[in-house]
């Protein structure tokens, strides 16, 4: 397993190369903006005094070669910060993907738009007037040596200039950081109550809730706008300090080098004083624009954060070495599972508890209970999705959690409560959007005998289905479900209420699938109450409160559960839907 945030880091430190170009091309601009200060001396001390118009063409034609090197410079200075932020996009974009993913299938509430966001953040501002600043800091250094030795009372004078400027520097962004935090917290729990509400537009518009929902909106919206305000407000007075400070300075140096050469103190006369007063102008210019960008450089800065904290609490997983296909054996042990809420210190009582059976290729398990059991929850944990509280679940001796998704995903089928279509045609989620195989796409028709159902379709299986399949019913959403959950005869298969929003024939066409995969080997765990079910499972698994109420064959669970008078919701019988006394859910 790949550590954390060092997946950022080390992207990060991989620029270095773009970055050292960048300093080397910028000790040649940062010292071109000498050149017009250089002209005005020139022109002032030779030209005008000789009148010379050769001499001037000769020095406008040098001063202007010097401008289109300078800019030409900075074109490949930008250039190269650009392509480092693309690298930095190329390295970091499928870790990024991958940690976010893993991060939605934890929580559903997890913002996973905020993640792109910082991503986003972080690479743009890696080619940034304000990183190009950072950059050239380094140059302050030999800009304050320079100054020193054109005079050291000009030096001592920019060096405290520069230490206010460092001040002013310092906390704007640590005050502004600490702001921009708690309005990025405010911001996401704003943007996450409104992408929860819009998933239930149609609720809120029937019932007159919208205003209500607006409001509790708003508050969060308004904790956002008031930091961010508050930020702006620092960053808006330290920008204003900042230039007041670099104007101060200016006319100071040039005063005191005035003072200097009227005292005959000062070496290099009046072009002294003038390149001194420029030259200090230009130590404070990185800070200057530091604070400018204040929201960029906090942005970035709370982005990097974020991003490492994704990456620790989700690390990239090593591929291991490829494994035998698994054959159907399931072995769960001592499975337990609870949720925390991240940042909750509580230790939590487990949602499942001690789990524990076994399955031989060809079995089925029928999984039972009240609502809150543990029964999807369990489903998921079967499939790999979960990573246990404590416990395994073993495909082959293997630990599905730590198993390949790429590779095991081709032998497992798993069909969950809400179906989970994605946008594309009825072909292509069948076959999981991966390469088309006829004679596997025409199998899991066939297994299902859907023949009908595609036949209404505008374009048979190459019929588009919308966002989450919007354009199906929920029987037909169902159908395409199972679809792909059986697609290519996977060893092993999980259905959560594969029954659902299924009319009479097409429930008989999921038990005799059921019954002829069952033939060819694969196991079975499926969470129903149909009766039709229960009769070809070979164990049934009742859960109640998160622990095993009874396990093994049905019938002996059955009598079990009726001599001992438990307290169930009927099961509903397959043919005609009507409650029956074997109760159990």
């Amino acid at each position: 397993m790949v550590s954390d945030r060092n997946i950022l880091k080390k992207s990060l430190l991989g620029l270095a190369p773009y970055y050292r170009n960048v300093v080397f091309f910028g000790f040649f601009t940062n010292f071109m903006v000498l050149a017009p200060s250089w002209y005005m001396l020139e022109v002032y001390g030779r030209v005008v005094f000789s009148r010379n118009v050769i001499t001037l063409a000769m020095l406008t034609c040098m001063v202007v070669f010097i401008y289109l090197v300078m800019e030409s410079l900075e074109r490949v200075r930008r250039q190269m910060m650009y392509y480092a932020s693309l690298r930095v996009e190329e390295a970091l974009q499928q870790k990024v993907f991958n940690a976010a993913f893993q991060a939605r299938l934890a929580s559903h509430n997890f913002a996973i738009h905020q993640v792109f966001s910082d991503f986003k953040s972080l690479r743009e501002s890696l080619s940034s007037p304000a990183f190009m600043s950072l950059v050239d800091i380094p140059y302050v250094l030999i800009f304050v040596v320079a100054i020193f030795l054109i005079h050291p009372a000009l030096g001592y004078l920019t060096l405290a200039g520069l230490a206010l400027q460092l001040v002013i520097a310092f906390f704007n962004q640590y005050r502004i950081h600490l702001r921009m935090q708690d309005a990025n917290q405010y911001a996401v729990e704003a943007q996450a109550y409104f992408a929860g509400v819009s998933k239930k537009a149609e609720v809120v518009q029937a019932m007159g809730m919208l205003p209500d929902i607006q409001a509790r909106w708003w508050g969060r919206q308004q904790s956002f706008l008031l930091h961010q305000a508050g930020a702006s407000e620092i960053a808006g007075k330290n920008a204003a300090a900042s230039k007041l400070l670099q104007v101060m300075q200016t006319s100071l140096v040039l005063g005191l080098g005035c003072y200097l050469v009227i005292q005959d103190a000062l070496p290099y006369g009046a072009a002294g004083m003038i390149v001194a007063s420029i030259l200090a102008a230009r130590v404070l210019s990185p800070f200057i624009q530091l604070v400018g960008q204040w929201r960029t450089l906090a942005n970035a800065q709370n982005a990097y954060s974020r991003l490492g904290e994704l990456f620790d609490r989700f690390p990239q997983l090593e591929k291991g070495m490829e494994l035998p296909p698994p054959t159907g054996e399931i072995t769960v042990e001592n499975l337990s599972f609870a949720v925390a809420e991240q940042g909750d210190a509580k230790v939590r009582e487990p949602f499942l508890k001690n789990i524990h059976f076994r399955l031989n290729p060809g079995e089925v398990l029928l999984v039972a209970g009240p609502s809150a059991s543990g029964k999807s929850t369990l489903a998921r944990l079967m499939t790999g999705l979960l990573a246990p509280s404590s416990g395994k679940v073993r495909f082959n001796g293997v630990d599905a959690y730590h198993w390949d998704k790429g590779e095991l995903g081709q032998y497992i089928g798993y069909l969950p409560q809400n179906i989970e279509l994605l946008d594309g045609t009825v072909a292509e989620n069948i076959v999981r959007f991966g390469a088309m195989d006829e004679q596997k796409l025409k199998s899991a028709i066939d297994l299902l005998d859907l023949h009908g159902f595609i036949s209404t379709l505008p374009e048979g299986v190459d019929t588009q289905i919308g966002s989450e399949g919007e354009f199906l019913s929920g029987g037909q959403r169902q159908l395409i479900g199972l679809a792909r959950a059986i697609y290519g005869s996977p060893r092993i298969v999980v259905l959560d209420e594969p029954n659902a929003n299924l009319d009479e024939a097409a429930g008989d066409a999921l038990q005799k699938m059921v019954e002829t995969l069952k033939a060819q080997g694969t196991t079975f765990v499926i969470v129903s109450h149909l009766q039709s079910i229960k009769a070809i499972a070979d164990y049934l698994l009742v859960l109640l409160h998160g622990q095993v109420l009874r396990y093994g064959r049905p019938d002996e669970v059955m009598a079990s559960l009726q001599s001992s008078k438990q307290s169930f919701k009927p099961i509903a019988d397959a043919k005609t839907g009507q409650s029956r006394q074997d109760n159990y859910e």
